[in-house]
C-alpha cells in the first residue's frame, strides 16, 4: 500500500484581512514561510517518489519548500483544491448576509445542506479527492511514499473517502498549517497519523 505523507498548507494571508477564503489565492505570511521549512526539515529524510499539491500557491510553495530537498518537482492539481465557497468568497460575513441575507441566513443554519450560491457540496469534494486517490492507486506501488500538500477541504475529503466515512465525518478533523497526517491507501486503508505538528515547537 502506498504511504501518503498529507501536509496541510502553511499559514497564509486573507487579502483583504477577514474574507472568506475558499478557493481565493493569498500569499504565505512570514511565519508561513517559517512553518514550510520547519515541515520540510522534519521530512527531510524520508524517501518520497512523488510531490503532488493543489494548485492554489498557498499549498504549492508549501509542497516546492519540502519537495526542494527531495530534487522533486511539485505535481499541482485542482483535485486537491479548498472547497470552492460560490458567491462568498472575497466577501466579509457581514457582505455576504448583506448581499445574501436569506442565503446567508440557511448558511448560517446548516451549513452542509444550505451552500451558498455557485458554492460545492461537500459530497463533490470528498469525490473529487476520490478522484485524486484513485489516481495515486494507478501510478503508485505498494512501497511508495507519496507527498501531498493540501487543504482543511481537501485533506478531510481524502480522509473520508479512502477510509469511506460519513458526510458528518468531514467536519471531524482539526488540521493546523502544516500539521501532518499519514494515510495508507490500498486494500486496507488506514490512517496512521493525523495533525502531528511536533515540529512546529518554538515557532512564533
Amino acid at each position: 500500500m502506498a504511504l501518503l505523507y498529507i501536509v496541510r498548507h502553511a499559514q497564509c494571508e486573507n487579502t483583504p484581512p477577514g474574507v472568506i477564503q475558499g478557493q481565493i489565492d493569498s500569499p504565505l505570511t512570514e511565519l508561513g514561510l517559517k512553518q514550510a521549512q520547519a515541515i520540510a526539515e522534519r521530512l527531510t529524510r524520508e524517501r518520497f517518489c512523488a510531490a503532488y499539491s493543489s494548485d492554489l500557491s498557498r499549498a504549492r510553495l508549501t509542497a516546492e519548500a519540502i519537495a526542494r530537498r527531495h530534487q522533486l518537482p511539485v505535481v499541482t492539481t485542482n483535485l486537491l483544491r479548498e472547497c470552492c465557497l460560490g458567491v462568498a468568497q472575497g466577501l466579509t460575513e457581514s457582505e455576504f448576509a448583506a448581499r445574501y441575507p436569506e442565503a446567508y441566513k440557511m448558511w448560517k443554519s446548516d451549513p452542509v445542506t444550505h451552500r451558498p450560491p455557485g458554492a460545492e457540496r461537500f459530497e463533490d469534494v470528498i469525490r473529487r479527492c476520490g478522484s485524486f486517490l484513485e489516481q495515486v492507486r494507478e501510478w503508485h506501488g505498494r512501497e511508495d511514499r507519496v507527498l501531498v500538500v493540501g487543504h482543511i477541504g481537501s485533506i478531510s475529503g481524502l480522509i473520508c473517502s479512502a477510509l469511506d466515512l460519513s458526510l458528518r465525518s468531514y467536519f471531524a478533523f482539526e488540521l493546523a498549517n502544516t500539521s501532518l497526517s499519514v494515510l495508507e491507501v490500498g486494500e486496507k486503508p488506514a490512517l496512521l497519523l493525523l495533525n502531528d505538528t511536533c515540529h512546529l515547537a518554538g515557532l512564533a
